[in-house]
């Protein structure tokens, strides 16, 4: 079983990173083993749109699928995902997008996995504690290949970010 919490403070506007972690449809083109996403099912209600995505990840030798519902919801700033369909036994992420005073964003990502099969979760396990690293710094990568940079130094909101993840 995987589970990871990360807080990082990325120099981008919060509706910029959330644009970003809600365009699944480009994961394939910056995160490594992700080979595809395929929009199966897209229904909006408001400010929330709600997604069946179709994985397609490639590592190693090990080729999989997997389906998963994903609740964007814009006014929040909020990505959950949880499993439908695949090899997990258990898969829930969810991205928090917060609003930094200078205007750069406090990014919150959580992880929490269980591979269904015992071998992928083996493969797996040696990279787990970077792999959600890798992930945020894919993110940062992707972002400021897209976006202007916002905010300033991060001694200007470090209060602001003690208290946010106080509260979290």
């Amino acid at each position: 079983m995987g589970r990871q919490h990360i807080w990082r403070r990325v120099g981008f506007a919060p509706d910029d990173v959330f644009a970003l972690a809600s365009d699944v449809t480009d994961y394939p083109n910056f995160i490594k083993y992700i080979t595809a996403v395929r929009i199966k099912n897209d229904q909006v209600q408001g400010d929330v749109r709600t997604l069946l995505a179709e994985v397609r990840v490639h590592y190693k030798y090990v080729r999989e699928r997997f389906s998963t519902h994903v609740t964007l919801n814009r006014a929040r700033r909020m990505v959950d995902v949880r499993l439908a369909r695949g090899p997990f036994s258990k898969l829930r992420n969810a991205w928090r997008i917060h609003a930094l005073d200078d205007g750069s964003s406090l990014v919150e990502f959580r992880i929490d996995y269980e591979l269904a099969v015992p071998f992928l979760g083996q493969l797996l396990r040696a990279r787990e504690d970077r792999a959600a690293a890798a992930i945020m710094t894919a993110f940062e990568r992707r972002a400021a290949e897209r976006f202007a940079p916002a905010g300033g130094a991060e001694d200007a909101v470090a209060a602001q970010i003690a208290s946010i993840k106080g509260g979290g």
